[in-house]
């Protein structure tokens, strides 16, 4: 129960290479805030932390190697937020930078495209901001939080 069934190193290794797998693989999927996510985005969430469960314990089922594993995870975490506070293009390279959607009541689709927004979630966010048609935006920002930012037209800044 409390004696490690693998080298000492290795449920740090694991946690390592798994928490930074994970992290660029869903960085390179797209923005989303968590309270945007679909039912689809959540179910995705759940099967990866299953997917790697094995690959982070490694068979190791002491409570040892799952605190050395928990504790990898959130130090990792931890770094990774402090790095990104301090150094601007770490922050850029992990969050990414905000992007136009739509420029004087002009659609970006192939930044819609690219980014996996749907016509229908930036109408949302349109609509939320008293716009009902693109038209009707001045601009439209895709911020690194994941969030659509929208200006709509003859609206005067403060």
């Amino acid at each position: 129960m409390f004696e490690l069934e693998l080298a000492w190193w290795e449920p740090v290794a694991r946690a390592a290479i798994i928490y930074l797998a994970v992290l660029l693989l869903l960085r390179l999927t797209g923005k989303r805030q968590i309270g945007d996510l679909t039912p689809f985005d959540i179910l995705l969430l759940l099967l990866i932390s299953e997917g790697v469960s094995n690959a982070l314990n490694g068979g190791d089922t002491s409570l040892v190697g799952g605190g050395m594993t928990v504790t990898t995870l959130l130090a990792l975490n931890w770094t990774i937020g402090g790095l990104a506070t301090r150094w601007r293009r770490f922050d850029r390279a992990l969050e990414g930078r905000p992007q136009l959607l739509i420029r004087d009541g002009k659609v970006d689709y192939a930044l819609l495209r690219q980014e996996s927004i749907s016509n229908n979630e930036l109408l949302a966010a349109l609509r939320s901001a008293a716009c009902f048609t693109p038209h009707q935006a001045e601009y439209a920002v895709l911020e690194s939080s994941g969030q659509i930012s929208v200006r709509r037209k003859g609206t005067n800044a403060k």
